[in-house]
C-alpha cells in the first residue's frame, strides 16, 4: 500500500501493442476498479500506444517499459522498480510473455501475490517444431502453477479448459462493458435497413479472424440477390491480401476496408448485421457491444460466443463453418417477414445487464483481490 493510502495496489502488467479485445478490457478493469474507491489500480505498458495513453488519462500510475528498447530482464527489472515504488500487493498480468515477465518481476520485487486472466485461446498451435514457442508456453504453465495464486477465465469455455492446467486456481470473471454508457451514446443510430445492408466485421486482420471467410460471404450474398456491403474495420498484416482476395472474387466495390478506428462504436452504431467468422475467439469485446446496441448478431459456435449468445436465444450461432454457412443465414434475417429479429435483440440486450454488466463483475475482481 502506498503512503497514506490503505488501498490494496494491484499492478496490472499488459503489452498495450494493440487496441483489440484485451487491452480494451484491461482499460474497462482498471477504470471501474479505480472508480471502486477500494482498489488502486497501477500498470506497466511494454507499449507507447492507446492503452498507455488512456490509462495515464485515467489519472493512475503508469509506467512504460518499452519493449522495442529494453530486453526480457530490463522489462523485469522495470516491472520489480514500479512494483517497489507503488508497493504493489499484487501483480495482475494479462498475456503469455506478461505472464513470464511479471512473475519475474514480482519476484524480484517481492511483491505478495500475482493472478493473471487468459483472455482468449491460442491463436497459433504450438510444437516442437518450433521450440522457442512451445518452450516459452512450457515457461508460463509452470510459473502459473508454482508462482501465482489464481487464473481468471473470461469464459466458461475457458474456464473448464484452464482447470485442467491449473486446478483449484481458475475463477470465471466474464468480460464485462458500461452498457448504460454505450447506449446512452451510441444506441438508436440506425433502423435496419433491407436495400443494400451493411454488414460489418470488426477485428485485427489476421489469420485466425477469417477475414477472408467474411469477404466469401459478402460475395456469395451478392451472387444471391442480396445487394449488401460488407464493412471490414480494422487493420492488420493481412491488409493487401485480403484486399487483393476481394479484387479476385470480383467484389472490390462491395468492400470497404475502413482501418483501426478508435473509438469503432460509431461504425459498429451504423451496421445493419454484426458477422463473427472467426476460428476461435475468447470472449469478444465488439460482441457484447453489439449486444448493447440491439445490433443483430451472426456467429461462429465457437469458444465463448455461444454463452455470450444465449446459445442462439440472442443471435445466430454458425456451426457450417463456410460462407455458405453465413449466407444462409443471413439472408434469412435479413428477409422483412422474419418475425422473431426484434425479440433476440431484446433478449439480448437483457442477457447482457444481467451477465455481462460492469458492476456485478467488478465486484468479482475486487473480491478476488481481497481474498
Amino acid at each position: 500500500m502506498t503512503e497514506g493510502n490503505s488501498k490494496l495496489v494491484v499492478t496490472h502488467i499488459v503489452s498495450g501493442d494493440l487496441w483489440a479485445g484485451a487491452e480494451v478490457q484491461v482499460y474497462n478493469l482498471c477504470r471501474a476498479l479505480k472508480a471502486s474507491d477500494q482498489i488502486t489500480p497501477t500498470a506497466v505498458v511494454f507499449n507507447d500506444g492507446i492503452l498507455h495513453d488512456k490509462l495515464k488519462e485515467l489519472g493512475m500510475p503508469v509506467s512504460l517499459a518499452d519493449e522495442s528498447k529494453l530486453g526480457p530482464w530490463a522489462i523485469a527489472r522495470s516491472i520489480s522498480a514500479h512494483c517497489k515504488e507503488q508497493e504493489s500487493e499484487i501483480v495482475h498480468t494479462h498475456g503469455p510473455k506478461e505472464n513470464v515477465l511479471g512473475i519475474l518481476g514480482k519476484e524480484l520485487a517481492r511483491a505478495p501475490r500475482s493472478i493473471r486472466t487468459v483472455h482468449g485461446n491460442p491463436e497459433t498451435r504450438l510444437s516442437l517444431k518450433r521450440p522457442h514457442k512451445w518452450f516459452a508456453n512450457q515457461l508460463d504453465i509452470v510459473l502459473g502453477k508454482l508462482r501465482q495464486q489464481a487464473v481468471v477465465a473470461v469464459s466458461t469455455q475457458l474456464e473448464k479448459k484452464l482447470e485442467l492446467l491449473f486446478p483449484g486456481k481458475v475463477h470465471k470473471i466474464f468480460n464485462f462493458i458500461d452498457v448504460d454508457d454505450i447506449r446512452r451514446q451510441w444506441a438508436g443510430k440506425r433502423n435496419l435497413s433491407y436495400e443494400n445492408p451493411k454488414i460489418g466485421i470488426i477485428g485485427r486482420l489476421v489469420p485466425v479472424k477469417r477475414v477472408d471467410l467474411f469477404i466469401q460471404t459478402i460475395a456469395l450474398l451478392n451472387q444471391n440477390g442480396l445487394e449488401c456491403t460488407g464493412v471490414i474495420i480494422g487493420d492488420g498484416p493481412l491488409q493487401q491480401l485480403l484486399t487483393n482476395y476481394a479484387k479476385t472474387l470480383g467484389v472490390t466495390d462491395r468492400i470497404k476496408f475502413m482501418g483501426f478506428m478508435n473509438p469503432s462504436m460509431e461504425a459498429l452504431s451504423e451496421l445493419d448485421l454484426l458477422l463473427m467468422t472467426s476460428d476461435h475467439e475468447g470472449l469478444p469485446m465488439t460482441l457484447l457491444e453489439a449486444l448493447a446496441l440491439e445490433i443483430p448478431v451472426v456467429a461462429h459456435n465457437t469458444g465463448g460466443i455461444p454463452e455470450v449468445l444465449d446459445n442462439g436465444h440472442c443471435g445466430w450461432l454458425v456451426d457450417r463453418h463456410e460462407a455458405e454457412g453465413y449466407a444462409d443465414i443471413i439472408l434469412e434475417i435479413l428477409t422483412p417477414s422474419l418475425q422473431n429479429r426484434s425479440e433476440k435483440a431484446e433478449a439480448g440486450l437483457n442477457h447482457l445487464l444481467q451477465v455481462f454488466e460492469l458492476e456485478k463483475n467488478i465486484c468479482k475482481y475486487i473480491a478476488l483481490y481481497q481474498q
